[in-house]
């Protein structure tokens, strides 16, 4: 009897972070998808602010996103002061992000999209090399159907400018992310 107990025991709590984990990718697909379809309008980006900094859940994924709110909000505010403290806490939020989880790539997408995106005089831009170098060392880390097909397509566009790879490393991106 006290063998049964142990195995229902084990079986629910199993179960439930089975179901823990199958709601936090559900999570995760959410929050990439509800960003990436934002189309950086003022009202859509207000309210993934409000929904991503809500979230109990703050993994270094999470907080790569939050960052990302950040980011936008800062773009959105037309007080130099706010769109500082912003960008400085997306800075934070990204550095903890990374710290934690140093070789996810999408983390190290998330962090040079936003440095990139942030006037070089402002000195938040320092780590584009290193993040580039992850993400290529990395690459095969991205699951394409986890991601789904429209982000990997946008990453994969995204990685492969001119400016930011060489004709090498565009094609490896390319073979990775399964882009032609």
């Amino acid at each position: 009897m006290k063998n049964l107990a142990l195995i229902i025991f084990i079986f629910f709590v199993g179960g439930a972070s089975l179901t823990g984990s199958a709601q936090s990718l559900d999570e995760i697909k959410n929050i990439r998808n509800e960003l990436f379809y934002t189309d950086f309008n003022f009202d859509k980006c207000q309210k993934y602010y409000n929904y991503i900094v809500s979230l109990k859940d703050k993994s270094p994924l999470v907080q790569a996103y939050q960052a990302a709110a950040e980011s936008l909000m800062a773009k959105h505010s037309w007080n130099p002061l706010s769109k500082f403290s912003y960008l400085k806490n997306a800075q934070e939020l990204l550095n903890d992000a990374v710290d934690a989880d140093e070789e996810n790539p999408e983390i190290r997408f998330l962090r040079l999209y936003i440095q990139r995106s942030i006037p070089s005089y402002m000195g938040m831009s320092n780590d584009i090399a290193e993040d580039k170098a992850a993400i290529l060392t990395h690459l095969d880390k991205l699951n394409v159907e986890e991601l789904g097909r429209d982000i990997a397509n946008y990453i994969a566009l995204y990685m492969t400018a001119p400016d930011l790879t060489t004709a090498v490393e565009a094609s490896l991106i390319k073979k990775k992310l399964e882009v032609n």
